[in-house]
């Protein structure tokens, strides 16, 4: 990889995507998490219906009321709980398999034979360090929709319909989810070096935090930017899932499972790139210093 593309977003993330069509192995991880997501995604929507309602029927009902075992009711609950579901998966499964993706891109960069058994192996001994690390990310994220969903709750006590205030509160209601996307693309930013820290130089969580900002100093926003750019491609999910229920009630309620879908298809290849373009930025880093 030419040192051209060290400070350069565009050709970064145009090697990113070139580095994993050249070597598909790369993907794997991130298609295994994706496979385990629409499995996972397959279970909570047919949760309500016969075999799976024998072991949800009751978790459902207790949980959410009988309604929601029924249709088309029982397509409310779809969102809600493979949202939970995400949480614990990012926590101990999908950042355990990006740490492997990383270690695959730093055994092609070092011209050794890259599999993804082998990756696996190779990453088991730093699993805990690895689920703190998701867990601090998380933390971040978790605190500042904390924080942004207190200024929700701000602006639905404003009563004005016209003007200034009207204006302001339209954009944080109707705004939430692009929001939500910025805080995501922060907290991925501020510990964007934790996990190569950890995969290549093999070091504990607490030395990857120190190093992390370390090797961030002066390099933030370019690191924001190579994280934003591809989350732009997920700006359209957010439109077709801000309008799903005009959409649903004029085509399916098989949509509200199909947007998911398409999600994770689409995140799926964000993540790829985006955490090949920053290993990629970390190990011509480490090779300039």
């Amino acid at each position: 990889m030419a040192p051209k593309f060290q400070k350069q977003i565009i050709p970064l993330l145009r090697e990113s995507v070139n580095s994993f069509v050249a070597n598909p192995i790369i993907l794997l991880p991130f298609i295994t998490t994706a496979f385990i997501q629409l499995f996972i995604l397959e279970i909570v929507y047919f949760a309500p219906r016969f075999p799976l309602v024998h072991f949800f029927g009751p978790i459902i009902r207790r949980m959410e009321g009988e309604a929601y075992l029924h249709y088309p009711q029982h397509l409310l609950i779809l969102p809600k709980w493979f949202q939970t579901a995400q949480y614990f998966l990012f926590i101990f499964v999908s950042n355990f398999l990006i740490a492997v993706a990383i270690e695959i891109i730093k055994n092609i960069n070092n011209n050794k034979k890259a599999t993804f058994p082998n990756a696996l192996r190779a990453m088991l001994p730093q699993y805990v360090h690895i689920c703190l690390a998701a867990i601090l990310t998380f933390f971040v994220f978790y605190a500042l929709s904390k924080l942004q969903g207190s200024i929700m709750g701000r602006a639905l006590q404003i009563r004005s319909d016209t003007g200034i205030f009207y204006m302001l509160k339209t954009v944080v209601l109707y705004g939430a989810p692009y929001f939500n996307l910025l805080i995501g693309t922060f907290a991925t930013a501020v510990f964007a070096f934790v996990l190569p820290i950890i995969v290549i130089e093999r070091k504990k969580i607490l030395q990857a935090i120190t190093l992390n900002f370390k090797y961030l100093w002066g390099s933030f926003w370019f690191i924001f930017f190579v994280v934003l750019i591809p989350m732009l491609f997920y700006v359209p999910i957010l439109l077709l899932q801000g309008n799903l229920s005009s959409i649903a009630g004029r085509t399916f309620e098989g949509m509200r499972l199909l947007s998911p879908a398409i999600s994770i298809v689409v995140l799926t290849l964000i993540d790829a790139t985006v955490y090949t373009a920053i290993t990629t930025y970390f190990l011509l880093k480490k090779e300039s210093a």
